[in-house]
């Protein structure tokens, strides 16, 4: 497999992690940090395209990186990645943190109110 290629396809595919996840650094990192935003055969594929950036980065081991693997894990991944809607993502975790705040508001106006009513002055 020739590296200049595979690198330019691990490139092109960190890029579009970094723009539907918003995780920037290395593919390793990218993966690594995406963790079980990625589902369970997404992330096994994604992990083998980690493995064979390593091994294109050594002139001996370039030969052991299988061609249709290689394909098949970034097909994968494109796949997933092309469902994957940015702005639905920020929009369903600001819902998630503005949820689990007013919950938390609720439920300590609760307890307020129940300390004031059986604890207050009589």
């Amino acid at each position: 497999m020739d590296p200049d290629d595979a690198s330019s396809r691990l490139a092109s595919l960190s890029a579009e992690i970094a723009l539907k996840y918003g995780v920037s650094g290395s593919f390793e990192r990218q993966v690594r940090k995406l963790g079980r935003a990625l589902p369970r055969y997404e992330r096994v594929q994604a992990r083998e395209l980690v493995r064979a950036e390593r091994a294109l980065g050594h002139a001996k081991l370039q030969k052991q990186v299988d061609r249709q693997v290689f394909e098949r894990a970034e097909t994968a991944l494109l796949m997933h990645l092309e469902g994957v809607d940015a702005s639905h993502r920020r929009r369903g975790y600001l819902l998630d943190v503005t949820t689990t705040v007013l919950v938390n508001v609720l439920l300590a106006g609760g307890v307020l109110v129940l300390i004031l009513t059986f604890l207050g002055p009589e």
